[in-house]
């Protein structure tokens, strides 16, 4: 069981100079998953390594942990509701708002997870189109009907990186439509959207600790809704099945929030320095991102080509194929260094197309 502990770590700059380095023979520049490059908090490490409870069941998430939570979201504890992976809360969600059969009403391009939590529900996806790389409330309302009257909303969007118009939300919130926005890289944009629900019991705020907290090896996902939809949730599944380590690594983060934060803004920089030095390639064109990553356009050569030539130089990007993109690829975020070597690898990959 988690238990608040007082914070003892050191100034986050020694460890901002210590980035995920490869072991045995995973050496490849991992820019491919939108991975932390910096990790996870060692106070997450040192929880886990001292927790004697593994052989128990594991209960309901302890209150120090969602009084934890519930400062830093800003919300209610009876606002929170927890899960493991982003997939099996989305998955939850949908099956509370539909019935097999039903649509859903999405912005594409959208990630991987809605498509496999929309199979799981056996619910239809319904494309929204965008107005440039705008969310437009009035294609979502036009799909509305009694068997589609979800919306999911991707802020930021993966790959795209860009955020809904809070005024566009707003109009699909008070339009009556279940308005869920995907919030898992809020921690990387200035305002989330989850602010609207305490005003709009219709919103579900989608969030994760996976990129601002790295802790993609132990998913950690949350929702902010209503009370009301919480309840229905606990109803059909209790947050018991949320794992210890799970739990233990979601306390320990937030006593190390201010480290973790701090090491999100060093991305958000990092973030700047790398769109402005992609721009100056001449085959791939960068679009402004507010997510862990940078979409770009190959304007030169195709986008399998320089995805394989990159993974030749040693470096792993996205092709974004199954988003419907396939002339992009998107790059993850990474140290300064990481961005030189990437940058170095470009280069080359430039005189082979």
């Amino acid at each position: 069981m988690y238990t608040r502990r007082k914070l003892v770590t050191a100034s986050p700059s020694p460890a901002l100079q210590q980035p995920l380095a490869g072991t045995g023979e995973d050496t490849q520049l991992r820019l491919h998953l939108n991975e932390n490059p910096y990790g996870c908090s060692l106070l997450v490490q040192e929880s886990l390594s001292i927790y004697d409870g593994f052989a128990r069941q594991p209960g309901a998430p302890s209150s120090s942990l969602m009084r934890a939570l519930s400062r830093y979201t800003g919300r209610p504890s009876h606002d929170l509701y927890l899960a493991n992976s982003p997939s099996e809360l989305l998955w939850r969600i949908l099956s509370v708002l539909t019935e097999p059969g039903d649509g859903v009403i999405a912005y594409a391009p959208y990630p991987a997870v809605l498509r496999e939590a929309a199979a799981n529900c056996h619910v239809q996806l319904c494309d929204a189109p965008r107005t440039g790389s705008r969310v437009s409330a009035a294609h979502a309302l036009r799909l509305r009907s009694a068997t589609a009257d979800t919306v999911y909303v991707g802020s930021p969007n993966d790959p795209t990186g860009d955020v809904a118009d809070p005024l566009e939300v707003i109009a699909l919130l008070r339009a009556g439509a279940t308005v869920i926005v995907d919030e898992t890289y809020v921690e990387y944009t200035d305002k989330g959207l989850g602010i609207l629900g305490g005003e709009f019991p219709n919103l579900i705020s989608l969030r994760s600790f996976a990129p601002w907290a790295g802790l993609w090896g132990i998913p950690v996902s949350y929702a902010v809704m209503s009370a009301e939809m919480v309840e229905r949730l606990a109803v059909r599944w209790s947050e018991s099945s949320l794992t210890s380590s799970s739990r233990i690594a979601a306390g320990a983060s937030l006593d190390d929030s201010a480290l973790l934060l701090n090491r999100v803004r060093h991305v958000r920089l990092e973030r700047a320095r790398l769109f402005r030095r992609l721009r100056k390639l001449n085959f791939i064109q960068p679009l402004p991102s507010h997510g862990p990553f940078i979409l770009c356009e190959v304007t030169r050569g195709d986008a399998g080509r320089v995805q394989a030539l990159l993974e030749a130089e040693g470096v792993l990007v996205h092709n974004c194929c199954e988003e419907g993109m396939p002339e992009h690829i998107r790059i993850s975020v990474g140290t300064s260094e990481q961005t030189d070597q990437l940058v170095a690898a470009m280069v080359r990959v430039s005189v082979a197309l």
